[in-house]
């Protein structure tokens, strides 16, 4: 669904909003007191965004994180952490058999967690591509492998992926970036088609998050190269489209801002385009540090 503007989009967002706590026209509702909800990277930024809304729909919020949170939401017993690293198969393994033993089963799974590395190909070293790439990828996929099973299994889940618009067109020296995340995008369209293929319409539901450059530490050394055509993303703006959206049951691709459902067209273009493109956006430029 493409929306033309920011206003657009808020727009859109209250009216889905108004209709989903007044009226029943959606499936069953997982933003309630007896849904567990997992988010990775749930400590900072959009993460940390997520936990702060969640905790309004009254969710048990579990973060997994490699760094406790400093902020106190002052609800203890509805706020649990534990540190995992994601990238860990073992890890991730013992943390879901911890869970499932102190707390029950995860019926949300969102996978935020990632970070990024901007440099040269050429400068990259093999360290830093494969941290990139583990946390943002191989992380992913080891959350859903493990916790989806059970989803499957209670015929109830929700599964939130997110991604990037820099997975479908990557600036210069953001290229571990933009793997990670088009291959995060590559197994969200794959694991939908699975559960569609083999469950059919089921309680299992997936939802793709590909948005724009977040305000965020992440991309704290990164200006925006226009702040009108692409603006930088609020995370908690961000966080309230997400929680919408799982509200509403959708189970398509969330892009926001306005720009990044465009951005999709200039992929099916030939090289020069491609290249022109990313010159007159500017988007190779302010990765240029």
């Amino acid at each position: 669904m493409v929306f033309i503007g920011d206003k657009g989009c808020r727009f859109t967002s209250d009216i889905l909003e108004f209709f989903t706590n007044r009226f029943s026209l959606f499936d069953e509702n997982l933003l309630d007191e007896n849904t567990i909800v997992l988010v990775t990277g749930g400590s900072g930024g959009l993460g940390l965004e997520l936990v702060k809304r969640l905790l309004v729909c009254k969710n048990k919020v579990i973060i997994v994180d490699i760094h406790p949170p400093t902020t106190d939401f002052g609800t203890a017993d509805r706020v649990v952490f534990y540190r995992c690293d994601i990238t860990d198969y073992d890890q991730v393994e013992e943390l879901y058999n911890r869970i499932k033993y102190e707390h029950g089963t995860v019926s949300i799974l969102l996978n935020n967690a990632g970070l990024t590395s901007i440099s040269l190909l050429k400068s990259s070293s093999n360290d830093d591509m494969r941290r990139v790439i583990d946390v943002n990828f191989i992380g992913a996929y080891n959350m859903i492998q493990i916790f989806l099973p059970e989803m499957i299994k209670n015929n109830r889940g929700y599964v939130v992926n997110i991604a990037s618009i820099l997975g479908v067109i990557t600036p210069a020296r953001l290229s571990s970036y933009g793997a990670s995340k088009a291959g995060l995008i590559a197994l969200h369209i794959s694991i939908t088609r699975y559960l569609r293929s083999n469950y059919g319409k089921n309680n299992i539901k997936t939802l793709l998050v590909c948005p724009g450059k977040l305000k965020t530490t992440m991309f704290q050394n990164v200006e925006t190269p226009s702040k009108f055509l692409a603006p930088d993303v609020e995370p908690s703006k961000l966080a309230k489209r997400i929680l919408t959206s799982i509200e509403c049951n959708a189970t398509n691709t969330l892009s926001y801002p306005y720009y990044t459902n465009i951005v999709p067209f200039f992929k099916e273009l030939n090289w020069p385009h491609i290249k022109a493109f990313k010159k007159f956006s500017g988007m190779n430029k302010v990765t240029a540090i």
